[in-house]
């Protein structure tokens, strides 16, 4: 009988990434944590994506999309137009003194206006 369950290590370079946010406070420890958590789901999915492609009997033959790309969708489906455009907003640089600013790139602009001229009057 073989044992599954391999254990999972980071990559050493996100590892050497967390580490430098949280110890120059960009980042708390939880937020790294997440971030690791988040990065290993990836991590995984990615691998059974991969897996599935190989193993899925007729997947050459019946189905338009490979069926990797439908785990990947159905474990981290797109997000809407308002989605996106409210993500870009949250993740928008600015400072907050002495006039609160808001700092977008032109991909966060775009998208935002796009958004917004997709709701009716």
């Amino acid at each position: 009988m073989t044992d599954n369950n391999k254990p999972f290590y980071l990559l050493p370079d996100l590892v050497e990434e967390l580490e430098s946010e949280i110890d120059s406070y960009k980042i708390s420890i939880s937020e790294g944590i997440a971030l690791a958590y988040a990065a290993g789901a990836d991590f995984q999915l990615d691998r059974d994506a991969k897996w599935l492609d190989g193993h899925a009997l007729f997947s050459q033959h019946l189905t338009i999309t490979p069926p990797g790309d439908a785990l990947r969708e159905a474990m981290r489906p797109s997000l809407s137009l308002k989605a996106q455009a409210l993500q870009a907003l949250t993740n928008a640089a600015g400072t907050d003194y002495p006039v609160v600013t808001t700092v977008l790139t032109a991909d966060q602009h775009a998208l935002i206006r796009s958004a917004l001229q997709s709701l009716p009057d």
